[in-house]
């Protein structure tokens, strides 16, 4: 039975996420929505006691748990418990979704996928992280609270971050091109040894819009704005999608890329069949067990004038707005996020979102790649920050196929993925 504090208090936090869901079907005269504060006044972040948060089932999960053995011995009353939800994304987001709908205290602490986070933001689903809310986000990787960030507000504490890399072969390149241009200037080799010169991710899935996002981040443009609703389309974006069309057209990229996810791109790079490859940090012990093994180095993605922007992965936790111990949960994710706790994420191979993790000297000894990932991360952004964030990809990654098949000329293709950005929300 729930009592009448409780259902006081619920009944607030109703009314504030459905005047959020309002703000955010239709906007305001500036085309943002002001998310404020509003949830923020359900909790007054006094109520204490014992938490669950949930994630999703994945191999970083012995971190987590570690992390909550040592919270668990230190406080005997505030005990943590983690639920494991199901493996795939679409599960996990119903799971929480259901729950969050039905305003339930059953979860107090939500892990949510970077792409995830503007959109439970902006249905009221998460406490602001301010006021008796707020954490400390000092020493923080910058780009990892960017990712927990909408609308200018903080609402998910970085947990684990990931970024991507460019691969090269050593046996062919003497060192990493720093450039698109040195990178290009390169590509006569691959020729001569009968391989192709550069490959990612370029099929029509969520890897298109990351390695479109990214390379259009490296030449200073985007696709939404701050507010996570209006589009920001502007040349930068338009160069950025054009170098793409252009390389596909002159050969830098080959055409069978169009059909690669992560998993084909790393096979043909395994198997010899490219000079430089974009991809995660898995592969970096992976392709010990290749064809090219001892013969690949790794750098920062390349960029127009240094290196490039890598797109961000990882997982952010929120409070849901309708915890009974928000005490508990804001200081559990400051515990997150201590010196021992980073250090779980890099034992099971994680990437830490605490910047100096990387800089430790027995660290980088076990996880030699680790200099390189913080200098990826460092140049790193989020993908478009939307509570849309799924019809604003689609968009993006439909209409850059398009113009990658020569389908649609550039301006006709961007034009299409604002529009798309622009209706994402109906």
């Amino acid at each position: 039975m729930v009592s009448k504090k409780k259902a006081m208090r619920r009944a607030v936090i109703a009314a504030s996420s459905a005047a959020l869901l309002v703000l955010t079907a239709c906007g305001s005269d500036d085309g943002g929505s002001d998310t404020g504060s509003d949830t923020g006044t359900a909790a007054s972040g006094e109520g204490r006691g014992p938490i669950t948060i949930v994630e999703g089932q994945d191999p970083l999960n012995a971190a987590l748990e570690n992390i909550i053995a040592d919270w668990n011995a230190e406080n005997p009353d505030e005990q943590v418990t983690f639920k494991p939800l199901a493996r795939e994304a679409n599960d996990q987001y119903a799971d929480i979704a259901q729950r969050m709908q039905a305003q339930s205290d059953e979860y107090d602490l939500v892990a949510v996928d970077v792409t995830n986070t503007a959109e439970f933001a902006a249905n009221g689903w998460l406490l602001p992280l301010e006021g008796d809310n707020a954490i400390d986000t000092e020493g923080l990787l910058p780009a990892t609270v960017e990712s927990g960030t909408y609308n200018g507000t903080l609402y998910a504490a970085p947990k684990n971050t990931n970024g991507a890399f460019l691969y090269y072969r050593t046996d062919l390149v003497d060192q990493a091109p720093a450039t698109w241009d040195d990178l290009k200037a390169e590509c006569p080799k691959a020729e001569e040894a009968g391989i192709a010169c550069y490959i990612g991710q370029f099929s029509n899935y969520e890897g298109l819009t990351v390695n479109v996002t990214e390379i259009v981040n490296g030449f200073g443009g985007s696709f939404v704005a701050e507010d996570g609703l209006t589009p920001a389309i502007d040349e930068q974006t338009a160069e950025g999608l054009q170098f793409i069309v252009d390389s596909f057209e002159d050969g830098t990229i080959p055409a069978a890329a169009q059909t690669y996810t992560e998993g084909e791109s790393q096979t043909a790079f395994g198997n010899g069949e490219a000079m430089f490859m974009r991809t995660w940090p898995g592969f970096y012990t992976d392709g010990e067990e290749s064809s090219v093994a001892g013969n690949y180095g790794i750098a920062v993605l390349p960029g127009v004038d240094g290196p490039g922007v890598s797109t961000l992965g990882g997982y952010n936790v929120g409070i849901s707005a309708y915890t009974d111990a928000p005490a508990t949960a804001r200081d559990f994710l400051e515990f997150m996020q201590t010196r021992q706790s980073q250090e779980y994420y890099a034992e099971v191979g994680g990437a830490p979102v605490l910047a100096e993790v990387y800089d430790d000297p027995a660290i980088l000894e076990q996880y030699p790649y680790f200099s390189t990932l913080k200098e990826a991360l460092e140049n790193a952004a989020p993908r478009p920050s939307s509570p849309y964030y799924s019809a604003v990809s689609k968009a993006i990654s439909d209409n850059a196929y398009a113009a990658i098949r020569g389908e649609k000329p550039v301006q006709q293709a961007l034009d299409d993925t604002q529009a798309g950005i622009e209706t994402a929300g109906n």
